[in-house]
């Protein structure tokens, strides 16, 4: 009984983020430190899942502006889907890129992939038991809200990749996050 109220909470709390989007509340941020920051609020149940997490980001990637808290809010949405989608364990990598003027957050999966003709940001439309559809619907939002586009490949039985991208952060563009710094690149697993 109590799952089910939690359950119907969630879904009216997306149905409110779609209804009534809320203001975004931009900062430069950095990518990196995002996405290590919400990796670990995750990393015990992506351990007991059998999940092995890698980042890979360069040491030079530009800020963004960014609402963290609703950033978080992606990630948790996709990362949830990638997790849900490898049931046997597996290896969920997100990468960041920066290529003319942007930055891009890879999600991949090494999970069962997407059907080929399944609309993934479509609403209501889930492959998930008790899935609402609602969650890719809200990222596109969040993402759109930031400036930014959201696309994805698939292959059905090799996971699927989700790529973010949103625009540098011009007035700190020559700024890095030191803290994330080496030769070349960051990576990190946790396992």
């Amino acid at each position: 009984m109590l799952k089910e109220i939690y359950r119907l909470g969630s879904l009216l709390g997306d149905f409110r983020s779609l209804a009534r989007p809320e203001n975004i509340d931009l900062h430069p941020t950095s990518m990196p430190q995002l996405v290590g920051e919400f990796l670990n609020t995750q990393a015990v149940e992506y351990t007991s899942r059998g999940i092995a997490v890698e980042q890979d980001f360069p040491a030079d990637l530009p800020m963004v502006m960014a609402d963290s808290r609703r950033m978080k809010q992606v990630l948790l949405n996709l990362c949830k889907n990638a997790v849900d989608a490898m049931a046997e364990g597996g290896t969920l990598t997100i990468r960041g890129r920066h290529l003319a003027g942007t930055v891009s957050l890879e999600i991949t999966d090494t999970g069962v992939g997407i059907p080929d003709d399944f609309e993934v940001f479509q609403l209501f439309k889930t492959t998930k038991e008790h899935g609402t559809g609602l969650g890719l619907s809200i990222v596109r939002q969040i993402i759109s809200a930031h400036q930014g586009t959201i696309s994805y490949r698939s292959e059905p039985g090799n996971g699927t990749t989700f790529t973010i991208s949103m625009p540098v952060d011009s007035t700190h563009s020559g700024q890095f996050d030191s803290s994330y710094r080496s030769n070349d690149s960051m990576t990190r697993k946790i396992s």
